[in-house]
């Protein structure tokens, strides 16, 4: 199962046919293949190396907010999990 994030593209090198994308500070590169006409600042999903699809900014928001949602559940797990640790 592959879960892909929304990532920002901050970087473009049209000459290697590359972007620089950014989730969260998290910085990757992708490959352009698969997708045309993407400018800076715009949303795209990467799998693989590869950029796959490009999202709109509304769907970027939305998907955005679900990660910092999960995220946030997972971080209050592991506190969670690290109290009834400490417990024992």
């Amino acid at each position: 199962m592959c879960i892909a994030a929304p990532a920002k593209v901050t970087e473009i090198n049209i000459e290697e046919n590359k972007v620089v994308a950014d989730f969260g500070g998290v910085k990757q590169e992708a490959k352009l293949n698969l997708i045309e006409d993407i400018e800076l600042g715009d949303y795209i999903l990467i799998h693989a190396g590869y950029a796959i699809e490009k999202l709109s900014e509304e769907a970027a928001k939305e998907s955005l907010e679900a990660w910092d949602e999960l995220l946030k559940v997972l971080d209050e797990e592991d506190e969670e999990f690290a109290k009834l640790k400490n417990q024992e």
